[in-house]
């Protein structure tokens, strides 16, 4: 158990970097949609060359129509959240996209016939709650409510990816799901990045370097460690520590591109976690 728990303190760290890597990359010209292509599309390939044809079986009927779902819900997540942080602060882009542990408690309920307590779907509230007082911040303009709005479509995709890929590791090995997973949500990105005429090549070294880091780094060191866990550990306990990413991300975005956090900013981050935290108090004490 305890070496459970490593493994998700090493994944929260790693995804952390992410946001960073996508800001920096998108100082050097790559567009959201791209940045998230080649992040699906190298750590797929990865993850095909480390299977090495070691795969005992190949997905059909049902289990083929929850991969396709993951993995669109996957290229959602990564399009429109990586997008939106061309629109706002790494901070509020990050704790929007973050606070689905609140809609997979819902889910969990719904799909996966768990209960909850009360405490729970007062956390699950309180979460929504933040993340509207974060998405309003700069009043209820289009142009203010842009990143937000992003944000929480990619939050809604990443929910999408995390309840199919919960049922579909209970019958294929991490690299299998995963291998298929990434390749499906990196065709699908791609497809979307080509129809909104955003460029996939012609960057310079240091875009391409940032790129690779985005695959190897929170990809294959962030989100496969979840997906390895997913079969180990609860929906919820798999999914509600990466809430560290925002403290993560907002120290990375200060430290490294001066970006930030205003005591506004600050409180509503803290309400939104705080919400997610009892969610997960709620757990630990349903157990």
């Amino acid at each position: 158990m305890m070496r459970d728990y490593a493994l998700l303190a090493l994944a929260v760290v790693n995804v952390s970097s992410a946001s960073v890597l996508v800001k920096l990359a998108g100082s050097q010209g790559v567009h959201g949609f791209s940045a998230a292509s080649w992040r699906l599309l190298l750590s797929a390939i990865l993850t095909w060359l480390m299977l090495a044809g070691r795969v005992s079986r190949l997905p059909g009927g049902r289990d083929l129509v929850l991969m396709l779902i993951s993995g669109v819900g996957l290229a959602l997540h990564f399009d429109l959240w990586m997008l939106s942080l061309s629109y706002t602060s790494v901070a509020v882009s990050v704790t929007i996209v973050d606070s689905y542990p609140a809609l997979l408690a819902v889910a969990g309920r719904t799909l996966f016939r768990e209960e909850y307590t009360r405490i729970q779907y007062i956390g699950a509230a309180l979460a929504m709650a933040g993340v509207v007082l974060l998405s309003s911040q700069g009043g209820f303009r289009v142009e203010d409510l842009k990143g937000p709005l992003l944000a929480f479509g990619g939050m809604l995709g990443v929910a999408v990816y995390f309840i199919a890929g919960k049922e579909l590791r209970k019958r294929y090995t991490t690299l299998e799901y995963t291998g298929i997973v990434y390749m499906i949500a990196a065709l699908v990105s791609i497809l979307l990045t080509r129809m909104i005429g955003a460029r996939l090549t012609g960057y310079t070294l240091e875009a391409w370097i940032y790129l690779i880091l985005l695959a190897i780094i929170p990809m294959l060191g962030g989100h496969s460690i979840l997906n390895y866990l997913l079969k180990r550990l609860s929906l919820l306990a798999t999914t509600v520590p990466v809430l560290g990413e925002p403290v993560g991300a907002s120290i990375l975005a200060y430290l490294i591109l001066g970006e930030h956090v205003g005591l506004e900013t600050a409180a509503f981050m803290a309400i939104t976690l705080a919400g997610i935290g009892l969610t997960l108090l709620g757990e630990a004490s349903r157990r």
